[in-house]
């Protein structure tokens, strides 16, 4: 009895420390129809007390999907995106975002992508994210 009662406790601590994730304000830029990349950017908080990591992601409307950082006005694929425990990410223009590369076909102001995160605690999770217009500071630095 004092056993499971140890192991009941263990495993309510496991439960409490693990990361709770909520992703809001998804959405994906619009591009021109002849463009075969896109982004999409979102808010992603930990409400849990357990850090974890966004470590992939899928999409239903380009052939590849990848994590990217925006360094010095250059992009990158990076591995993992960190979600630290209590804290929101922010992926936006300029900065982490989620690449959608070699579209299947023009994406329609309005329309919605339904893109799976992958989370390295986690799991995953299905978020559905609207075609909308977007202005990025990066597209005003053309050094005219």
């Amino acid at each position: 009895m004092v056993k499971a009662l140890i192991l009941g406790l263990a495993t309510a601590g496991l439960v409490l420390a693990q990361p709770k994730i909520e992703v809001k304000d998804a959405w994906v830029r619009l591009v021109p129809p002849n463009a075969k990349t896109t982004a999409a950017y979102m808010k992603i908080e930990n409400k849990g007390t357990e850090a974890d990591k966004l470590i992939d992601a899928s999409n239903n409307v380009s052939k590849i999907t990848e994590l990217h950082e925006t360094v010095d006005g250059k992009m990158r694929k990076i591995s993992a995106i960190e979600i630290p425990a209590k804290k929101t990410v922010e992926l936006k223009p300029g900065g982490l975002h989620v690449m959608i590369i070699d579209l299947k076909e023009p994406l329609k102001e309005g329309q919605t992508v339904e893109i799976t995160l992958k989370f390295e605690k986690s799991g995953e999770m299905k978020i559905q994210a609207p075609v909308k217009k977007g202005m990025d500071k990066t597209e005003h630095k053309h050094g005219h």
